[in-house]
């Protein structure tokens, strides 16, 4: 007999929190589980671990290959799948014990060839906020709004008050293995992979259906000193994804999509001025990696034509600066925004820890 769920776990170097995402899966209450486990090249004592799992259980399996990318890593894990459905877990995070009955359950009541879940920030080991998907509690069976659905996946839609985007990630959903499979659906290796995936499963998919289940685990770390290097190829890898969700928003002959997809390069622009800012370089290299990015003639035609006017003012007011190359203004706006997050986080964990201590 198949099994009903084929968890698929990418895993490079995450030796340090492997087993607590492998024991979660071990740990489900739905015990018709496979879990394929794709050592894509560690260089820590990743491999290893993976080979004491495959000795000790039945339900799992180890695929060793050599260093590709999370997509690639993925494909394998689908390449190698038998369940019914088919859900993705990295390899630093963890899933309540629940997480697959719930959503396997959900997806035989309503016949769905996806079922979408929300998830929980995990910071040093303390849960500091749950996220339920915007959707959770509808579930949609008509061409017509699917495809209107499916148009949050290109970004945001001018006029639009979210803040937050709508969720891209695969690792909150289960997806049906037969439509993976009738349509080839599989991860390109690219900055932002689960958008562009997502795009194309939500366009084959007859039934989607949103839970309030908030079960995945996302593990949001203080990055060590060595991730806040930056290199050039953070640009390209920006660059690349940005040029591929316009061209697929071109291949939609509909104007919405080129429009959102627009917005998704302006907010990718200010994302990656965050990750320049948080690196570790000289305000000179900082505004060096800026002007390269903004001025760079193909990802301006990435955003190019945008209506700026209905962006929301502190938006609006750095996208402005960028596009007149006040490249050292942008960055003191990014230095606020950051600090003023961070104070919120951290007040955030002191009301959690007090809350505990009065319970």
């Amino acid at each position: 007999m198949l099994p009903k769920v084929s968890v698929v776990v990418p895993i490079y170097n995450v030796e340090k929190y492997l087993k607590q995402c492998v024991d979660s899966l071990l740990n489900q209450t739905l015990k018709d589980i496979e879990i394929i486990l794709v050592d894509d090249g560690a260089k820590d004592g990743s491999g290893k671990i993976v080979d004491e799992y495959k000795n000790k259980f039945t339900n799992v399996k180890v695929i060793h290959q050599a260093n590709g990318g999370l997509g690639p890593a993925r494909n394998t894990g689908i390449e190698n799948a038998t369940g019914e459905y088919i859900a993705f877990v990295d390899g630093d995070d963890w899933v309540q014990s629940n997480m697959y009955e719930k959503l396997y359950a959900t997806a035989q009541k309503s016949n769905s060839d996806i079922v979408v879940s929300g998830h929980c920030d995990y910071k040093n080991g303390v849960p500091v906020v749950t996220k339920k998907h915007p959707l959770a509690g509808k579930t949609f069976n008509s061409e017509k709004d699917i495809k209107r659905i499916r148009k949050n996946l290109f970004g945001h839609y001018p006029g639009e008050n979210t803040v937050e985007a709508f969720p891209m990630s695969v690792c909150m959903s289960l997806y049906k293995r037969e439509i993976i499979d009738n349509f080839h659906l599989r991860f390109r290796n690219i900055l932002s992979e689960d958008t562009i995936f997502n795009i194309n499963a939500y366009n084959y998919a007859k039934m989607i259906t949103f839970v309030s289940y908030t079960d995945y685990c996302y593990r949001k770390e203080e990055q060590d000193s060595i991730t806040k290097s930056l290199s050039s190829d953070k640009r390209v890898q920006f660059k690349e994804f940005l040029m591929t969700l316009r061209d697929l928003a071109l291949k939609e002959n509909d104007l919405e999509c080129q429009i959102r997809a627009k917005r998704m390069a302006i907010d990718y622009c200010r994302f990656y001025v965050g990750i320049v800012e948080g690196a570790n370089l000289t305000n000179k290299k900082k505004k060096k990696y800026i002007s390269e990015f903004a001025e760079d003639k193909e990802l301006i035609q990435c955003w190019k034509g945008y209506p700026i006017s209905t962006l929301p003012l502190q938006q609006k007011l750095f996208h402005i600066l960028m596009e007149h190359k006040f490249y050292a203004a942008t960055l003191l706006m990014t230095r606020i925004r950051m600090a003023l997050k961070n104070s919120e986080l951290r007040t955030l964990r002191c009301d959690l820890k007090i809350g505990c201590m009065n319970k």
